[in-house]
């Protein structure tokens, strides 16, 4: 079994952490791991006050981040040897997330080259309703993933 998978799996509902392996500003967000699959990831997020805009939305850029974040675990969890980097991002805004709102955030790699890695995105919510969808190029960078998180 792919390690990396095995990880995330530990992570399927333990709710909030302080586990310094996460990113922070996933920890921020409160990212919740629903699923991980090799180059596949579920993941939620409660929309919060201090995520949304002034008309109580969840903000486009944070729209950005969730769907970011949920990119860059897919990629990790094809096991792969280092760590990846966005060439380009680009999201469609399809609807508000209102504040409250659980949005849940489904990435997969849809081809994966030696190189760079293409990635899709879709932010919904429980519902099925898309809130935004999104593709991004990661390219492979020198770059050993623990010393991505460790510094």
């Amino acid at each position: 079994m792919n390690p990396v998978v095995e990880l995330f799996r530990s992570y399927i509902g333990i709710g909030e952490t302080t586990d310094d392996r996460v990113p922070i500003v996933a920890r921020w967000l409160n990212l919740q791991i629903l699923e991980a699959n090799v180059g596949h990831i579920v993941l939620s997020a409660r929309v919060r006050p201090d995520m949304c805009n002034p008309a109580m939305v969840l903000h486009g850029g944070l729209q950005c981040t969730i769907m970011d974040e949920a990119l860059g675990i897919a990629v990790g969890l094809l096991g792969v040897d280092n760590f990846h980097v966005n060439t380009n991002l680009h999201i469609d805004f399809l609807r508000p997330a209102p504040l409250g709102s659980l949005v849940i955030a489904e990435a997969k790699v849809v081809r994966a080259g030696k190189q760079m890695k293409n990635v899709e995105c879709v932010l919904r919510f429980e519902d099925g309703n898309i809130i935004a969808r999104g593709t991004s190029n990661l390219l492979r960078t020198n770059i050993e993933p623990i010393r991505a998180h460790t510094g």
